[in-house]
């Protein structure tokens, strides 16, 4: 799945949620087609790019914000590409991502620095399924190790998961009363209001409950606005945390190019709003990767990413 839509009509908001659909994930990634084979079009004006385009606004661009599906194998190899062809043009770069948490900072530094094997690192972030069975190394690592590589920072961007939670069940107020060490690892949004953020999620459990989730639940009720204020609690402090800490990477000086899970991008609210608001002037690039075989762009329902790329073959 693209979004939250399921976990949020079990009532724990987890992230950005898989399928639960059987997957060889490096089977399927090796199996991916060149970018090149792919659907891509200008957001704005649904002009068609080609691959090449693609990679040359990715090397004039300060920041570039990557949505997936996290179960879309394509997905993952176009990444790859977008993140070798980021570190190549930019010597001061750094990789961000949400499938780090900030307290798996220190693991990351140790084995970027050499200090930790492979199978240390993952044990120590609890990266090995990250979405679904042996995730992690074919589909994750191959961007931490061009990092690496290249010499370039990765920052594990995202607020553990049980600020996120208390976010919603206890809120901010529980949050703020933690001590200093605790809250280094989340960001909160004292100023937060029913915005376009509030309004999307909305929408989002409106359409998970009439469709059942997928699961054969029965409709319900449209959410009361009390509930949709927890979940946005929880969402705001995944998006600010991600999003201010990759503008403090840029703010010393780097590059940024973040992976994430697209609902975090949409409409360019979520994760984009938060940095941007934090790093004036930035060159800003929105690239979703949409698991779709159209022919030609999705129609935009809101602002829309600088490009949408179709992660399956054009149908014929």
């Amino acid at each position: 799945m693209r979004t939250i839509g399921s976990l949020i009509l079990a009532g724990t908001l987890c992230g950005c949620a898989a399928s639960s659909a059987k997957i060889d994930p490096a089977r399927a990634i090796a199996q991916a087609p060149h970018p090149s084979a792919l659907s891509i079009f200008d957001g704005a004006t649904g002009s068609p790019l080609d691959w090449r385009q693609v990679l040359d606004q990715v090397a004039h661009a300060d920041a570039v914000f990557v949505g997936e599906t996290h179960d879309d194998a394509t997905a993952h190899a176009l990444e790859h590409a977008l993140v070798d062809a980021f570190l190549a043009s930019h010597p001061s770069a750094a990789v961000s991502i949400e499938f780090l948490e900030r307290d798996d900072q220190a693991a990351t530094d140790q084995y970027l620095r050499g200090e930790s094997e492979l199978d240390a690192f993952i044990e120590a972030t609890k990266s090995r399924h990250w979405a679904g069975t042996d995730t992690w190394i074919p589909w994750y690592q191959p961007m931490i190790d061009s990092a690496k590589r290249s010499k370039a920072r990765v920052i594990a961007a995202n607020a553990p998961r049980r600020y996120v939670s208390k976010a919603r069940t206890e809120g901010y107020e529980a949050l703020t009363a933690l001590p200093p060490d605790e809250r280094a690892l989340f960001e909160v949004d004292e100023s937060i209001s029913r915005d376009g953020d509030w309004e999307r999620l909305k929408a989002l459990v409106i359409e998970m409950r009439a469709d059942g989730s997928g699961h054969g639940d029965s409709p319900s009720d449209s959410p009361i606005d009390e509930e949709i204020d927890q979940f946005h609690r929880a969402q705001r402090v995944w998006d600010r945390t991600m999003g201010l800490s990759a503008a403090r990477a840029y703010a010393g000086g780097a590059r940024i190019i973040h992976v994430e899970g697209a609902f975090h991008i949409g409409t360019r609210l979520g994760t984009v709003a938060q940095f941007a608001a934090a790093t004036p002037g930035a060159k800003i690039l929105v690239i979703d990767l949409v698991p779709s075989n159209l022919r030609t762009r999705a129609p935009a329902t809101g602002p829309s990413a600088d490009i949408v790329v179709h992660t399956k073959l054009p149908a014929p």
